[in-house]
């Protein structure tokens, strides 16, 4: 038997749910390698690599994660809007599975479009990544809006926690798989690249990512059937039935008042869910740019959380069926709380005599008497510094000469530059002298052997150094009692917090989904996903602007900080939501409906 079926249904049943599986195991492969992994760390790196880490905008210091998280946004803007109306449309007529479909076809193709912006430079890589990873999440955060309208009809009600538990369950299966590959690809140099970052390796990534969402979707447009409709309606244009969602949709924001059970657990799932798909969108861009992670550990421990979730989303659904779908809930909010208390302490170590560390470091040559350039994780010089941008352009007027060679213009290079990766011991010594009297620079120097062995140097804006902030007292305070003392890096940070977040974030998307679907009617389900699709997707726009905004004005610890403000309130609104009196209510709209008598 296939996981995941329910005993006493028919083959056709279970082969009709099983497919609906499948979509979730297809389109997680956009979720997690692009828009949890490959998205935010390349759109951050390319931004970064073209402004030099900062661009003032309006007054503010956006950053590589703040831009980013302006994209994940205003990606969700046209899904907000979008979806009561389609879910409305689709109560009416039978075109749920056309919608998922057009969606999905969005997503596929953006998302291959996607691997063009590696072999651009980066001002045209940044931008159109961002355009692309706009669209793609628009396909996927729409399609997923009407898909999750046919939950209601696979089965009854008694088995909505195991269908949108397995549900989960594959999805995180299908992405975790096609990351594997994704990361043996990029760890091991496959195609002749051993770039972490190389240009066909991405090119690889991105094409194979949408072959499979829309490979692996195709069962469900096959098997999957399209739902009966109670008070199905026919339209003489598209516009007619356009104007009939639009007042549907009115009419759902007046009637909604009468579910209160319903509207409070829509005001809370706004405020947590505000918090749950930043914290998932936001989290390689944070890597990337705050704590400089190198690529493949990122994608490593970010799929470890996933693998960690298969099961623990079974788990989760297991323990709603005894314990209840709201307090699993609660629980998995609850530990989400402590991801973000302990993110907003994350530190960097002080670097030390840790030469392997520093960005920018010089091994003597003895036979030549030269050093010898390399650089963290081997991304090179044009890897880390802009060629142009503003942010790193008092670092190009001190230390350019000595990092390219070629016949540079002012602060900048070209190209056709190349970098120089070896200076003599007198030009090194020039440096050393030189890097201790400009430190307003975000990067690191060090020397090893020779007549410099030791000497290093740390520009004052670098990620180890942790001051100005409204919080850096936090980050401070558990570097000196916690992280520093256990000798417990940002790599050993990153692994605790993606455990932590791998045991809940199953269970909370399942539960969140499947109360959701205790608390509507049937005979209004599209219509009612349709609005529960808006306030999640209004709540993918608030969550990552509200930190974009925050991570500009002030920094990104504060940021996240909002955020966990945030996912308090939505965490207080739980103890009146009273699930028994919501599901009466559905019932009882179901009954004056039609779609079921008194006795069932």
């Amino acid at each position: 038997m296939s996981f995941g079926t329910i005993e006493g249904m028919s083959d056709e049943q279970n082969k009709s749910l099983r497919s609906w599986y499948w979509y979730d195991w297809a389109n997680q492969a956009f979720a997690l390698t692009v828009g949890t992994v490959l998205g935010g760390q390349l759109i951050t790196r390319y931004f970064n690599l073209a402004t030099g880490g900062t661009s003032q905008i309006a007054g503010l210091n956006v950053t590589g994660t703040s831009f980013y998280a302006a994209v994940l946004g205003l990606s969700m803007v046209f899904v907000a809007i979008s979806s009561p109306i389609l879910g409305a449309i689709a109560d009416r007529i039978p075109i749920k599975k056309k919608i998922v479909w057009i969606y999905t076809i969005i997503g596929v193709v953006f998302t291959a479009f996607m691997g063009i912006a590696p072999h651009l430079d980066e001002n045209s890589a940044y931008r159109l990544l961002a355009f692309c990873f706009l669209m793609g999440q628009i396909g996927m955060a729409g399609g997923n809006t009407i898909y999750y309208a046919f939950m209601p009809y696979l089965s009854d009600e008694s088995q909505m926690e195991k269908i949108s538990s397995w549900g989960y369950s594959y999805g995180f299966a299908g992405g975790s798989l096609i990351l594997i590959i994704h990361l043996i690809v990029m760890g091991s140099g496959a195609f002749g690249l051993t770039s972490e970052y190389g240009d066909w390796t991405l090119t690889f990534a991105f094409v194979t990512t949408s072959l499979w969402w829309l490979g692996f979707g195709l069962p469900f447009f096959r098997n999957t059937p399209e739902p009966k409709i109670p008070n199905e309606k026919t339209y003489e244009s598209a516009m007619e039935a356009l104007r009939d969602g639009i007042n549907e949709v009115k009419g759902t924001f007046r009637e909604v008042r009468k579910y209160r059970i319903l509207v409070i657990y829509l005001l809370a799932y706004l405020l947590f869910y505000d918090v749950l798909h930043t914290v998932g969108g936001v989290a390689s861009s944070f890597a990337e740019n705050d704590l400089r992670l190198p690529v493949v550990m990122n994608i490593a421990l970010i799929l470890l959380a996933n693998i960690i979730a298969i099961p623990m989303s079974i788990v989760g659904g297991m323990l709603a069926v005894r314990y209840g779908t709201k307090a699993v809930l609660g629980g998995a909010i609850g530990v989400y709380m402590a991801v973000l208390i302990i993110a907003t302490g994350f530190a960097p170590l002080d670097l030390g005599d840790d030469h392997e560390r520093f960005d920018f470091r010089y091994d003597y040559i003895e036979e030549t008497d030269e050093y010898e350039l390399s650089t963290l994780h081997d991304r090179g010089v044009t890897g880390w510094v802009s060629k142009s941008g503003p942010g790193d352009e008092d670092f190009r007027n001190a230390f350019l000469s000595y990092l390219i060679e070629g016949s540079l213009e002012g602060d900048v290079w070209s190209d056709s530059d190349i970098e120089k990766t070896r200076i003599s011991s007198d030009e090194a010594s020039i440096l050393a002298s030189e890097m201790e009297l400009m430190k307003s620079h975000r990067w690191s120097f060090s020397f090893r052997g020779g007549i410099l062995d030791g000497n290093s140097s740390v520009g004052d804006e670098h990620i180890t150094v942790i001051e100005g902030g409204p919080i850096d007292w936090w980050p401070n305070f558990l570097r000196d009692n916690v992280w520093g003392p256990l000798n417990f890096g940002v790599t050993l940070q990153w692994l605790l917090l993606g455990t932590m977040v791998g045991f809940v974030q199953g269970s909370a998307g399942a539960q969140a989904r499947s109360l959701f679907s205790y608390l509507v009617p049937k005979s209004r389900t599209t219509e009612f996903f349709g609005f529960f699709g808006f306030m999640g997707k209004a709540a993918a726009v608030i969550g990552p602007f509200v930190f974009a905004f925050f991570s500009a004005a002030y920094d990104t610890r504060f940021g996240i900080m909002i955020l966990l403000v945030i996912l308090i309130m939505g965490l207080m609104l739980f103890p009146f939501i009273d699930v028994e009196e919501g599901k009466k209510v559905a019932r009882q709209a179901d009954i004056d409906a039609g779609l079921i008598s008194e006795e069932e």
